[in-house]
């Protein structure tokens, strides 16, 4: 009855889709009525995961990344007005990441929406900031558009970008762009540690090493995608 009345659907509607979604394994019914995620989800996140070239190509960069510099280090994708990590790889288990894969994060604070936005067309750009003018002018990242927009654009020239407690307060990240296709946004590859870890490193070492692996992933999928 709640999932009728917070999807607006009458109760008879409801209860068929609901049905139809148990049957098929995407929902699954609990004691006591409640309902959950179904198997079927499960198989589905580990097919998206195995069939997605960027992210093969990147699982063993991601591991030497992490074991050369001991920070954690994630691939990060932009959709519709949010970002989403869909990888990610951990320094000795540890559990600085508040958002993991397959959760929901905002736009507009970090280094991996910045470094995503600043390689898309101006139409997107304007936007995002029109969405969340706001948030930008609270992080005081851009007073006005025209700022916002010069701003990316000297990310985009600088070709990473790195944030101190934005998304987190104890948190920093460093990020570059994989651009792997002209039909699709950049993803994001970062590192993301500690905040006076980051006080401590040579950035541009850290943006080297990002970078030569942003740019073979990318040169190996115009590999894939030319076969």
């Amino acid at each position: 009855d709640t999932i009728c009345e917070k999807l607006e659907f009458s109760k008879p509607t409801g209860y068929r889709y609901i049905k139809d979604l148990v049957v098929h394994g995407l929902l699954e019914r609990l004691y006591g009525g409640q309902y959950t995620l179904g198997p079927r989800i499960s198989v589905m996140d580990y097919i998206a995961q195995r069939s997605n070239p960027v992210i093969q190509l990147s699982i063993p960069l991601m591991k030497d990344i992490v074991e050369q510099t001991e920070f954690n280090c994630c691939l990060t994708q932009f959709y519709e007005d949010y970002c989403l990590d869909i990888y990610h790889e951990s320094c000795k288990e540890t559990t600085l990441l508040a958002y993991g894969r397959g959760r929901p994060r905002p736009a507009y604070a970090g280094a991996a929406p910045k470094v995503i936005l600043a390689n898309t067309a101006t139409k997107i750009q304007k936007s995002i900031f029109q969405k969340y003018n706001e948030q930008f002018l609270t992080s005081d990242f851009a007073q006005d558009e025209a700022t916002f927009i010069q701003k990316l654009n000297e990310i985009k020239k600088q070709g990473y970008y790195f944030s101190k407690g934005e998304l987190e307060s104890h948190l920093g990240a460093i990020a570059v762009p994989i651009i792997y296709s002209n039909r699709a946004f950049p993803i994001s590859l970062s590192i993301v540690g500690s905040v006076k870890r980051f006080n401590l490193i040579n950035v541009e070492t850290i943006v080297d090493i990002l970078s030569q692996s942003a740019k073979f992933i990318e040169s190996e999928f115009k590999k894939i995608d030319s076969d």
